[in-house]
């Protein structure tokens, strides 16, 4: 198993707005082969994945986001979290 870290950030007009926002993200993202864990903050925009890159890249990750209403950004590293 290669397993990656990645940090999204939800971008453009549809946001996560509500703790059942954070679940469909959170839920989708769960059914993916070879996710390991998944957080998901409405108050944030952030969502914090963890996968085996074996089995799943991030360019599926983003497709299964946009499908579900979301299109995101990968945050470099955790002080550009924290800076915007």
């Amino acid at each position: 198993m290669a397993m990656r870290s990645q940090t999204l950030r939800v971008i453009g007009e549809q946001t996560m707005h509500c703790g059942g926002c954070e679940n469909t993200v959170k839920f989708a993202l769960k059914q993916l082969p070879g996710v390991q864990q998944v957080e998901a903050s409405h108050g944030t925009q952030l969502i914090d994945l963890t996968f085996d890159t074996e089995k799943l890249n991030l360019e599926r990750v983003r497709q299964e986001l946009e499908w579900i209403g979301y299109k995101v950004a990968e945050v470099e590293d955790a002080q550009d979290a924290n800076n915007q």
